[in-house]
This record gives C-alpha cells, sequence and structure tokens, in this order.
C-alpha cells in the first residue's frame, strides 16, 4: 500500500492534460491519498484515505516535467 500527502492543490476540471476530467480526483494541499494503481508513468488512481471513490491524479513524474516546462515567449 502506498499513502501519499498532497502538498499541492489540484482540480481536474482547470487540467488540459487529463485524459478525463470527470475521472479526475479533486485534492487539496495537506490531504491523505491512498494510491490504488501506479502502472500508468503519467496517471496514477488514487482515492481520499478519508473515504470516497477512486479516480485519477498526476503522478510524481508527470508533476515534475510539468514544473520544468517552461513556454517559450
Amino acid at each position: 500500500q502506498v499513502f501519499v500527502k498532497c502538498h499541492f492543490d489540484y482540480d481536474p476540471a482547470s487540467d488540459s492534460l487529463i485524459p478525463c476530467r470527470e475521472a479526475g480526483l479533486r485534492f487539496l494541499a495537506g490531504d491523505l491519498l491512498q494510491i490504488v494503481n501506479q502502472d500508468d508513468p503519467n496517471w496514477w488512481q488514487a482515492c481520499h484515505v478519508a473515504g470516497g471513490s477512486a479516480g485519477l491524479v498526476p503522478s510524481q513524474l508527470l508533476e515534475e516535467k510539468r514544473k520544468a516546462f517552461v513556454k517559450r515567449d
């Protein structure tokens, strides 16, 4: 079992990279998530430890790529 503490807020409705916004899992900084599946390198399945259904969250690799990306002027 893998558990993570979120260090940023995430809203799938405002994420242009998520393959299906309806399948995304919204979370806030400080939330505890249980990672259910890490098979995909970019999108993990997770659920809140407090309860609820599973949804897609960005993987650590995807977030590192997103932070490293710099738009050209």
